[in-house]
């Protein structure tokens, strides 16, 4: 799963901008037709928004329900050593990281790919 949690309710990515300030956005309400960009805040109609650039690849880091549980409301990220959560270039850098660890493909199904902000990492 890709997208990210806004109030603590989780939105999937839906591959489409915000046609004034270019920004992802988010369905809203539940409709498909109607999102709401975060960045300029405003509620959207399909036909305000743009496709998002296939390039398009943001930061994420990785999580899943605690103890892999998934009733479970509490998230575990994938940590560092320093016990932060790790922030990787794109979703495929994680999917290949989890792989090479030894999660298999359907593994990944259970697991939130949260996009962060896309500023660069210091």
């Amino acid at each position: 799963m890709s997208g990210i949690f806004i109030k603590q309710e989780w939105h999937d990515t839906t591959g489409r901008i915000c046609g004034k300030c270019k920004s992802p956005v988010w369905r809203s309400g539940g409709s498909e037709e109607s999102f709401q960009c975060l960045n300029c805040g405003k509620v959207l109609k399909k036909f305000e928004t743009e496709d998002q650039d296939p390039s398009y690849r943001p930061r994420i880091t990785v999580a899943r329900r605690a103890g892999g549980i998934t009733i479970n409301t509490a998230l575990e990220f994938l940590l560092d050593d320093n016990e932060n959560p790790i922030v990787f270039e794109s979703q495929s850098d994680a999917e290949k990281l989890l792989l090479d660890a030894g999660y298999e493909s359907e593994d990944l199904g259970h697991m939130y790919f949260i996009e962060v902000d896309n500023e660069p990492k210091t």
